[in-house]
C-alpha cells in the first residue's frame, strides 16, 4: 500500500510539473528549484508559436516542441529546458559578462535562422530572449522577471530584452494598472487634450488629434509614452483606445456642428491593428454614435513590431473602405515606412518632428521634407508637418507646399473648452480675411 502510494504520488507530481504534449518540464518545475549563485534565468519565446500549432496536427505539437528545445539546448549548453503557455521555453546557464552574454544570445537566435522541419511541414522561426541576471532574489520572481522581458522584446520586435532590478520597484503600480485606469476614466483624471491642426492655405485650424492625457491624484502628470506602453503590457490598450475614440467622437460632433468641415484624429495602437475584433468594434461605434467616417482620421505607426502584417494591412484597408481617412505617422522615422506607404491606401503623411524642426538650419533635412512632400502630393497624399515650433518653420513649409501644420508654435495640446474657444477665433479671423 505505502509503494503504491508513493507512485500515485510521483505520478502526480511529474505530471503538475511536466508539459503534456512535449514532455519536458514545464516553468512550474523550474520555479521550484533553487538556482545557484552565479545562475542567469533566460526565457525564450517563440513568434508566431500559436499560429504554427494550428498548422499541425496535434499529433505534432510535442515534436515541434522537443524541436525547438533541442535546438536551445544545443546551442545554449543547457541540460534541461523548460516549457511554458504560448510558445516559451526556459533556462538557467553560467553567468557571464553581459556584454558576453548577449553575443551568446545573438548567436543562439542565428542557430534559428535555418528553419524546423515538423513531418512533411517546414517552419521559419523566431526567437527572441528575456535574460533575467538579479542574484539574491527567489527563483518564482526571476522566471517571471525574465518571462515578462521576453514578452516585452517580442511585443516591440527586440531581440534580447533584460530585466533590470529596479522596474521591481514599479511592479505594484504595473501589476494594478487595470484597476487605476478603469479609476482614472470614471473620476476624469484620464482625459483628453486636443492639439490644433492648421491649413496652411486658408491659414486657418481644420482638425485636431486627440491626445490622452493622465493626471494622477498623487504622482501627478504621467508621461502619455510611459502609461501607454504600461496599459500594452497589462492588456488594457483596447480598452482606452475605444474610451479615445467615444470621446474624439463627441468632441468632432460638437465642432462640426460650428457649419465647418472639422477633421478628428486618433492613434491606433500597433498593439490593436492586427486584431480580428478592430474593424468590427470601430464599426459599431461609428453606427452607434452617427457619426460620418470620413470626418475622423486614424493615425497608424510603422509597424515592424506587429505581429501579424497582413492582418493588420487588411484591417487598415477596411477602415478606409468604410471612409476613414488614414494617415501615417512619423513618416521617415521607421524601418518599413516606405513598405507600408506602398501597401496602403492612405491619405496623409505626417512628416516627423525631427526633420521638421531642422528644415531651416540643414539643407539636407531641407531635401528630405521637400521630396517627401512631393512624393506624397504625387500619390494624390497629404502632408501633416508635426513640431512647427517658430514662424521660421512655419513659412518654410509653406514654401516648400506642405498642406498641413501642428505644433507648440501653432497651439499646444488643450482641454475641449479652451480648444472650442482658439477654433472659434480661428474660424472669425479666417471670415475677417476673406472680407
Amino acid at each position: 500500500m505505502c509503494y503504491g502510494a508513493l507512485r500515485i504520488w510521483q505520478k502526480r507530481t511529474r505530471r503538475i510539473q511536466q508539459t503534456n504534449a512535449s514532455g519536458l518540464p514545464n516553468l512550474l518545475a523550474l520555479s521550484n528549484n533553487e538556482l545557484e549563485v552565479g545562475r542567469d534565468v533566460v526565457v525564450a519565446v517563440i513568434a508566431r508559436f500559436e499560429e504554427i500549432l494550428a498548422t499541425l496536427p496535434a499529433s505534432l505539437h510535442g515534436e515541434y516542441a522537443r524541436q525547438i528545445a533541442r535546438r536551445i539546448s544545443i546551442g545554449a549548453g543547457a541540460e534541461t529546458i523548460y516549457q511554458g503557455d504560448g510558445g516559451h521555453f526556459a533556462w538557467t546557464e553560467e553567468a557571464r559578462p553581459l556584454e558576453m552574454q548577449i553575443g551568446h544570445l545573438e548567436g543562439l537566435r542565428a542557430l534559428f535562422s535555418a528553419p524546423l522541419q515538423i513531418g512533411h511541414h517546414t517552419f521559419d522561426t523566431t526567437i527572441h530572449f528575456g535574460l533575467d541576471r538579479n542574484e539574491g532574489l527567489d527563483t518564482l520572481t526571476r522566471v517571471n522577471s525574465a518571462l515578462a522581458s521576453a514578452n516585452e522584446a517580442l511585443g516591440n520586435g527586440r531581440a534580447i530584452e533584460l530585466f533590470e532590478a529596479n522596474r521591481l520597484a514599479e511592479a505594484p503600480w504595473e501589476l494594478s494598472l487595470h484597476a487605476r485606469i478603469d479609476e482614472g476614466l470614471r473620476n476624469g483624471d484620464i482625459w483628453l487634450a486636443f492639439q490644433p491642426q492648421w491649413s496652411l492655405a486658408d491659414q486657418r485650424i481644420y482638425g485636431a488629434e486627440a491626445l490622452i492625457r493622465w493626471n494622477h491624484p498623487t504622482r501627478g502628470a504621467i508621461s502619455p509614452d510611459a502609461f501607454i506602453l504600461q496599459a500594452e503590457r497589462a492588456g488594457r490598450i483596447d480598452a482606452l483606445t475605444y474610451w479615445v475614440l467615444e470621446e474624439a467622437i463627441t468632441a468632432a460632433l460638437k465642432l462640426n456642428a460650428y457649419g465647418h468641415r472639422f477633421l478628428m484624429s486618433i492613434n491606433l495602437s500597433a498593439q490593436m491593428v492586427d486584431k480580428p475584433d478592430l474593424v468590427p468594434n470601430i464599426a459599431e461605434i461609428v453606427a452607434r454614435r452617427g457619426i460620418d467616417p470620413s470626418l475622423l482620421t486614424v493615425e497608424i505607426t510603422e509597424t515592424s513590431g506587429v505581429r501579424n502584417r497582413p492582418a493588420a494591412c487588411h484591417n487598415l484597408s477596411q477602415l478606409r473602405s468604410m471612409g476613414f481617412r488614414l494617415s501615417i505617422d512619423d513618416f521617415g522615422t521607421g524601418e518599413a515606412s516606405l513598405a507600408y506607404l506602398a501597401d496602403l491606401p492612405s491619405d496623409e503623411l505626417k512628416l516627423d518632428r525631427r526633420f521638421v524642426s531642422r528644415v531651416t538650419t540643414s539643407p539636407r533635412d531641407h531635401a528630405i521634407v521637400s521630396s517627401t512632400i512631393a512624393l506624397a502630393h504625387a500619390l494624390n497624399q497629404q502632408v501633416v508637418a508635426e513640431g512647427v515650433e517658430d514662424q521660421a518653420t512655419l513659412l518654410a513649409l509653406r514654401d516648400l507646399g506642405c498642406d498641413f501644420a501642428q505644433g507648440f508654435h501653432l497651439g499646444r495640446p488643450q482641454a475641449f473648452p479652451a480648444f472650442c474657444a482658439m477654433f472659434e477665433q480661428s474660424q472669425k479671423s479666417n471670415q475677417t480675411r476673406s472680407i
